[in-house]
């Protein structure tokens, strides 16, 4: 099976070793780019027919997929139901998820159109040039470092949940601790890890179901549901539940990855279709179970609703947290991989830096400790600055899910194939462009309000 990186990080593609940076090969483009061994042309038949037994099936296709999708978000969706009450989260999350397959499948269609292409950055570079790609390399950097703030906020709220009490500095220098060893661990070994992310969400449903099924009385029952709502409780945090839904479905970015990574790419709109049927079953079943199982009382985090009620199973309950917060440890060195190499790209790019570095090896390794580190910090600071779970993954799902899952595939397609588009799939693009456009815009300024 081929192994992809966790959420938006695979498709930032390969690096050259850094090592060969600080002895003097810096030419370096932009993290969006790809980089590919040069051919042997000896054996290049051999290599194309190994490489393409090597690529996934169409199962393991669909699985990279939903395991890309399953992400840390699916613990907020019961409270983006909560803002939005049912009508209007069930009518969010059925645009979401036919917003996002419709814009997967464009962006297969440029694939196809493009064989050169191998990331996102490339399609960024093939529609506007490589201010395109620039500006993608800036979203997603900015991206990842907000997944990494929500992931230091995750694992402190697990830490809580476990620890009652304790102070939320203290929480936020414990997940300090855990999680910087992360950024020292290669990435091939870190890969690996990437399954916790599709075994926590089948995990969730188990425990919510069975915690649900087991208590006959509300709160936090399945068979007497809480005091829910069909429309928002309060119209003025409904604009956050649109973030909070489409949190789930900013998978885009690595689909360039699984497109060239599939024997047999003719397959690729079915395998999104098979996707986004599995990701929105195990999605709606933990937004519409955790709603209608705590209703007004839904918190930031359905875990936390879950700790809390002692007729549970409290050792189930309790292995959830902890396989919970064995996310953030799994995914923390991925997530921010790319950007340590971002920084470290740039200032070994500066010659002085560079001379001063190949004078003595350890200084260059030095460097990348220290500057390793203080990112941590900041993303660890940025954490205790903004506390709030919920606030962070509607930022994630209003502005980043929006323009990278719906705005730019959508004008990637017009850039490319619009003199041959009808004016009718003209009008059609640009709609739902400004319907993203002004989702993003209202979500992303309430996730600050």
């Amino acid at each position: 099976m081929g192994t992809l990186h966790d959420e938006r990080t695979s498709l930032l593609g390969g690096y050259p070793q850094l090592d060969k940076v600080y002895s003097g090969h810096s030419h370096i483009s932009t993290i969006a780019d790809t980089y590919q061994d040069p051919p042997n042309h000896r054996n290049h038949h051999h290599r194309q027919q190994e490489q393409q037994h090597l690529k996934s099936n169409f199962l393991q296709s669909v699985f990279n997929s939903i395991n890309i999708l399953s992400g840390v978000g699916i613990l907020a969706l019961p409270l983006g139901f909560k803002y939005a009450g049912w009508t209007l989260g069930l009518l969010t999350f059925a645009f979401c998820l036919g917003l996002t397959n419709y814009t997967a499948k464009l962006l297969g269609r440029c694939l196809q159109a493009y064989p050169d292409s191998h990331t996102y950055g490339d399609m960024a570079y093939n529609a506007f040039g490589n201010h395109g790609r620039i500006v993608v390399s800036a979203l997603f950097l900015t991206e990842l470092i907000t997944c990494s703030v929500a992931l230091v906020v995750l694992l402190s709220d697990g830490l809580d949940s476990l620890f009652p009490g304790s102070h939320p500095l203290l929480m936020r220098m414990a997940s300090f601790v855990i999680l910087t060893p992360m950024l020292f661990i290669p990435v091939r070994h870190l890969s690996y890890t990437s399954l916790i992310g599709i075994m926590s969400a089948f995990c969730i449903i188990i425990v919510i179901v069975a915690d649900g099924l087991t208590k006959a009385t509300t709160p936090g029952s399945l068979i007497e549901s809480a005091d829910t709502t069909w429309w928002p409780e309060d119209w003025m945090a409904f604009p956050r539940s649109t973030g909070l839904i489409m949190a789930g479905f900013c998978g885009h970015a690595c689909l360039a990855t699984i497109y060239r990574d599939m024997q047999h790419p003719k397959q690729y709109n079915k395998m999104v279709d098979w996707t986004y049927i599995i990701s929105a079953l195990i999605y709606l079943t933990v937004a519409v179970a955790g709603y209608r199982m705590f209703g007004s009382e839904t918190m930031q985090e359905i875990t936390q609703n879950l700790v809390l009620v002692p007729e549970y199973n409290q050792m189930l309950n309790r292995m959830a947290v902890w396989l919970i917060a064995l996310n953030p440890i799994a995914k923390y060195g991925l997530t921010l991989n790319p950007v340590n190499l971002s920084w470290e790209l740039a200032l070994i790019r500066q010659p002085s830096i560079e001379a001063w570095c190949s004078k003595q090896p350890w200084r260059g390794q030095a460097i990348r400790v220290i500057g390793k580190v203080l990112v941590s910090a900041l993303v660890v600071m940025l954490a205790y600055c903004i506390p709030e779970f919920d606030r962070i993954m509607s930022l994630l799902g209003a502005c980043f899910s929006f323009i990278i899952s719906g705005m730019f595939p959508i004008l990637c397609y017009i850039k490319l194939f619009g003199p041959s588009l009808l004016l009718g799939e003209k009008l059609v693009l640009w709609l739902l462009f400004f319907v993203c456009f002004v989702m993003a815009f209202i979500g992303t300024l309430w996730s600050f309000i």
